[in-house]
């Protein structure tokens, strides 16, 4: 065996020996998927313009390396509107253990017109999702988690709570020109239903039974109504047509009111804290009467506007937070 045979012999013998001896090294790991462990929302900062969710992803990371986060997002959705989205990007996971990853969706009062709307055509119930996925990086490939939705069950009663407050003027006696002219009336049973809803006005109709107490029919040719909402004016009204009132005997008289959305549900879904989130409703109602010869020669006048009722009450404000009570605040 030549010297140099030897030699090579040696070196592939030696080989052998560190492979036994010592082991080859270990293949890279391929990186396992995170866990996440909980999802939490709570109320962040709310003010009179913004409302503020925050989500609290918990996600253990199995990995010995740190574990790069792509993005976190959300979105809200109520009755089938996005009225807000959230992101963030570029965090890092900790090795071998739980994370906190938060990520907060903010609401924007300018969104919540066109929600408005379609949650008054739902009959006033609506639903809330707040939807969201958190991206992983992890290195080779990404891995999406896509986290159960947060549902709640949007149900408002302002209509109801309207009419209660518009059923105190029920009962209202009118007497324009005093004992000793012959023309009376009086408001009976008023209700409220919604009309016309678009993204910009929302109709408020007001139905009040009047009965002319009077011996002689009786015009009315036009209404002036204006209604405030925590002393904002929010519309005014028009009569729905022009009513004869026959003598002795009940009409239902129906005044549409135009309401201002932006200036509504501002008032309604964000809350007042300075008012203890409550919010002032009042709405008053002028008829306008053509009155008949016998009258307009004692009082010298063709026509009058006279005051048919007015009424105001409380009722509770900050819808949103009512919407999503099981949120912590």
């Amino acid at each position: 065996m030549s010297k140099q045979i030897s030699i090579g012999l040696l070196m592939v013998i030696f080989l052998l020996v560190s492979i036994i001896g010592y082991g080859c090294p270990a293949p890279p790991r391929i990186p396992q998927r995170p866990e996440v462990r909980s999802v939490t929302h709570q109320w962040g900062e709310v003010t009179s313009e913004t409302a503020e969710i925050i989500t609290t992803i918990i996600v253990y990371n199995p990995n010995p390396f740190i574990l790069p986060v792509k993005r976190v997002q959300t979105e809200l959705f109520m009755a089938g509107i996005k009225v807000a989205q959230g992101q963030t990007e570029k965090l890092e996971m900790k090795t071998e253990g739980e994370f906190p990853i938060n990520v907060s969706t903010m609401i924007q009062v300018g969104k919540i017109p066109a929600m408005w709307v379609e949650h008054l055509k739902r009959g006033e119930v609506s639903e809330m999702s707040l939807v969201g996925k958190v991206v992983f990086d992890l290195i080779i490939t990404e891995f999406t988690f896509r986290f159960p939705p947060h549902r709640e069950t949007l149900r408002t009663n302002l209509l109801g709570s309207l009419e209660s407050i518009l059923k105190k003027a029920e009962m209202t006696e009118i007497v324009p020109f005093g004992e000793d002219v012959p023309f009376q009336m009086v408001i009976g049973s008023i209700s409220a239903s919604w009309g016309e809803v678009t993204e910009e006005r929302t109709e408020l109709r007001i139905a009040a039974q009047v009965f002319n107490d009077s011996a002689f029919p009786i015009t009315i040719s036009r209404a002036l109504a204006e209604v405030t909402l925590n002393e904002m004016s929010l519309g005014d009204g028009r009569l729905a047509k022009e009513y004869q009132l026959l003598p002795n005997s009940a009409t239902e008289v129906e005044i549409i009111l135009s309401l201002d959305n932006n200036l509504m549900v501002a008032e309604l879904f964000m809350p007042r804290i300075e008012n203890g989130e409550k919010a002032v409703f009042s709405v008053k109602a002028s008829f306008v009467f053509d009155l008949p010869p016998a009258i307009a020669r004692m009082v010298g006048q063709d026509s009058a506007e006279v005051l048919a009722y007015e009424a105001s009450g409380e009722f509770e404000t900050g819808l949103l937070r009512a919407m999503l009570g099981g949120m912590a605040r």
